[in-house]
Parts: C-alpha cells; structure tokens; sequence
C-alpha cells in the first residue's frame, strides 16, 4: 500500500504566464519532433457536468488523467480521466485497472474536444 495519501489539495496554481510558458515548451517540443501544428494534441475539453459526475464517485478526493491514445489516422492523442481515491487508487468498478473495465460503465471519461480543432487561441 502506498504510504502517501491523497487529500484533494495536490496540485498547484500558477500564473497564466507561467501556464503559457510550460505548454509552449510542449508545443517547441512537437515542432523540434518534426510535426507540424495541427497534427497533434494541445489541449482537451471536458465538461464541468461530466468532471462532477466523476468526482461524485463514493471515495473520490481527485481525479487522475491518463495519457491515452486512439486508433485515429489523425491526431490521436487522448485523455482518460478517472477518480481516484485517497489511496491514490483509481475508483473503477474492477478496482484492477484500466484494461479490466467492464464495457457499458462510466468508470472513465475520454473523447472531449480536442484543439488545435474544437478551441480558440
């Protein structure tokens, strides 16, 4: 078991500057890896209705975004986004993990809007 506990307080607020700077440094990293704008993941949406549904999990103090990526010829980068317990264990209704999940649950979120196509600078 894992010594450290979640407390829903992990995670830190920075500047808008700050936030620019770190995901610029993301986006020179892409273009130094030879791909164009367009042609990868920036950023994902995912509605505050849906999060709530995720945080209202029994146990849930946060949730935890995977990095995923789909069968798409195009831009295929993804997030799986599932709650997690103080524990640090995702909460799915296996509790083993991801490739376990039955199909049909709404143990994981994934598939919102994805920029450069569903944003505005």
């Amino acid at each position: 078991m894992n010594p450290y506990k979640f407390t829903g307080e992990e995670g830190k607020f920075v500047t808008a500057t700050d936030a620019s700077k770190l995901t610029e440094r993301f986006q020179s990293t892409q273009r130094e890896d030879k791909k164009k704008p367009g042609t990868f993941t920036e950023a994902q949406f995912f509605g505050n209705k849906q999060l709530q549904k995720l945080m209202q999990k029994d146990g849930c103090v946060g949730l935890r975004f995977y990095f995923a990526k789909t069968d798409a010829k195009e831009i295929s980068e993804q997030l799986v986004v599932v709650a997690v317990d103080a524990d640090g264990r995702d909460i799915t209704s296996s509790r083993i993990g991801l490739k376990d999940m039955p199909a049909g649950e709404d143990d994981a979120l994934t598939d919102g809007p994805c920029c450069p196509h569903h944003c505005t600078p």
